[in-house]
């Protein structure tokens, strides 16, 4: 998710952490996240935490591929 799109959404991850509660974020130029974004999802479906047609699991692996996407067009030299 876009970061001011995140920030904006009170029902996004960001916003219904808990003060007290640990986060991590992983950006969008780092190109080991869509690897652990993909180790995530997968694991949440191993533990039963999620199905893999969950909407939660679709919109990780998109958000994944889009940033393989962007990463690609700037090693082109597109961005």
């Amino acid at each position: 998710m876009i970061k001011r799109d995140e920030l904006n959404n009170p029902a996004s991850c960001m916003s219904r952490a808990r003060d007290d509660e640990m986060t991590f974020v992983l950006l969008g130029r780092d190109a080991a996240a869509p690897v652990a974004i993909r180790a995530w999802a997968t694991e949440r479906i191993r533990i039963g935490k999620n199905g893999p047609t969950d909407p939660q699991i679709g919109e990780a692996l998109g958000v994944a591929q889009a940033m393989e996407m962007e990463l690609q067009k700037r090693l082109r030299g597109v961005i």
